[in-house]
């Protein structure tokens, strides 16, 4: 899949993403058995899926990537925590965010739901959209 449609796909959840009545999923506590509680677990909404689906259909995840170095140097942090440094990023800095939070998800459940809540994931569709615009305009 060339590059402009894989910006296009992710750009094309931002709707989604942004609308104020989103169900990005909710977090499921079942009673304590026997005594003992458990973590629970993010149940993915109808907003997450199509979120998902098109980070997958835009083959946005690199595999073999080592995102937990990257995430946690100047590059990765700065992605992650500056919302501004999404504005420049490139489409390279964007599967490397995108694959860091889907992988650290299996790690620590609800990061991509964190990342939906911040704005991270909106963020980075608007920059898909910001690229996709700048190419059309090129």
């Amino acid at each position: 899949m060339e590059l402009t449609e894989r910006l296009r796909v992710l750009a094309s959840v931002l709707p989604a993403l942004e609308a104020p009545d989103a169900d990005f999923g909710h977090w499921e506590l079942p009673p304590p058995r026997d005594g003992i509680g458990s973590l629970g677990w993010f149940e993915f909404g109808p907003t997450a899926e199509v979120w998902r689906a098109a980070v997958a259909a835009g083959d946005w995840i690199h595999f073999g990537f080592d995102w937990r170095t990257w995430l946690a140097g100047d590059d990765g942090r700065s992605l992650r925590d500056d919302p501004g440094a999404i504005a420049t990023a490139t489409p390279d800095q964007l599967a490397w965010l995108l694959t860091a939070i889907i992988r650290s998800d299996r790690f620590t459940e609800g990061s991509i739901a964190g990342a939906f809540e911040s704005g991270l994931l909106a963020a980075i569709s608007r920059r898909a959209r910001a690229l996709l615009d700048n190419a059309a305009g090129s």
